[in-house]
């Protein structure tokens, strides 16, 4: 196990802040089939790991999920000593927070970066210091490993649907990102997948980091081409503006795209105003990372790359999404 030597004042102030940390998650149990037998063997051993997490953000369902996850897996797995943080869309923050936790002694470090190259130097930092880094959902250089959905299988599933409903033909607006790998992931998928169709991109704006810059690219998009047969979301951000701009432009018979199991995303695709989605599991992320964590600490070979599987969401479907949500303490309006 790579252990470091810990400071005693530090080990003091690290017990407390853990002790606000155990509590048990609801929902999430169904899932105890998933568990690495090999992560179970030694319960004594396992109480020794000090799991740190830095989430950019922590109110969006998203990682409500992703949270709970990681809280049912340290509580199924025997982790006793864990400290969740969040930089609350901070990049400043979250860097401190990965020095702090490294100080403060913790063997691993789950980070859900904010910004994948921001946070390049703290990570690098804690590697040096022995302290591995596993990314969940957005990745970054000099992790340790990485869980997530394939994003670019995501960018694909996208493009399918659309090439499917467009008979490979027409007119479309896509609001994407690149300052994280997810979404640029995603975007290089959708666009690879439909070369050699007759669909033409008229409009491109990178601005679904943010619900308010989605919504306004969004209308000036609709206001410059009215006319386009399907407008792309990338994620729960883009495809919620773009519903929103949709229908303030009353127009009726544009393909709308969307990303994760999200309450606003479930809820519109089962009242029928988003056709299609593709559903991450952001529980099974967090739950997943906790186990390669704890593989890692014990010298067992992992994975760089651990593949969180991705589905479509339809109207047919998606009360099962719906439900698993709740199961995860996800309130869907």
């Amino acid at each position: 196990m790579k252990k470091k030597i810990l400071a005693l004042i530090c080990a003091v102030a690290l017990a407390g802040s853990l002790a606000a940390c155990s509590s048990s998650p609801t929902g999430g149990s169904s899932k105890e089939e998933e568990k690495s037998e090999s992560v179970k063997e030694d319960k004594g051993q396992l109480e020794e790991i000090t799991i740190g997490v830095s989430f950019g953000q922590n109110v969006h369902p998203f990682f409500v999920a992703m949270e709970t996850g990681i809280k049912q897996a340290c509580e199924d797995l025997g982790i006793k000593k864990y400290n969740i943080l969040s930089a609350d869309s901070s990049l400043e923050t979250q860097n401190s927070q990965i020095e702090n936790l490294v100080t403060m002694g913790c063997d691993v470090i789950l980070l859900n970066p904010y910004d994948s190259e921001g946070v390049v130097n703290a990570v690098e930092n804690a590697n040096s210091a022995g302290v591995g880094v596993f990314t969940m959902d957005i990745d970054c250089k000099g992790s340790t490993a990485f869980i997530a959905s394939d994003n670019r299988e995501i960018g694909k599933m996208l493009a399918d649907y659309v090439i499917d409903k467009l008979d490979g033909k027409g007119k479309i607006a896509i609001i994407d990102g690149i300052t994280v790998t997810s979404l640029k992931d995603r975007t290089e998928g959708f666009m690879e997948a439909i070369k050699g169709t007759d669909i033409e991109v008229v409009a491109e704006q990178q601005t679904a980091h943010g619900r308010e810059t989605a919504l306004q690219s969004a209308e000036n998009i609709l206001q410059a081409h009215p006319d386009i047969n399907a407008f792309v979301g990338i994620n729960e951000n883009s495809g919620m503006a773009i519903l929103s701009a949709v229908t303030s432009a009353n127009l009726k018979d544009v393909l709308i795209t969307t990303v994760d199991a999200t309450s606003e995303n479930l809820a519109a695709i089962r009242d029928g105003k988003v056709e299609t989605g593709v559903s991450q599991d952001p529980y099974q992320m967090g739950y997943q990372a906790v186990e390669q964590a704890i593989k890692w600490c014990n010298g067992e070979q992992i994975d760089k790359f651990v593949e969180v599987k991705v589905e479509y969401m339809n109207k047919e479907n998606v009360q099962g999404f719906i439900d698993r949500e709740i199961g995860y303490g996800v309130e869907i309006d």
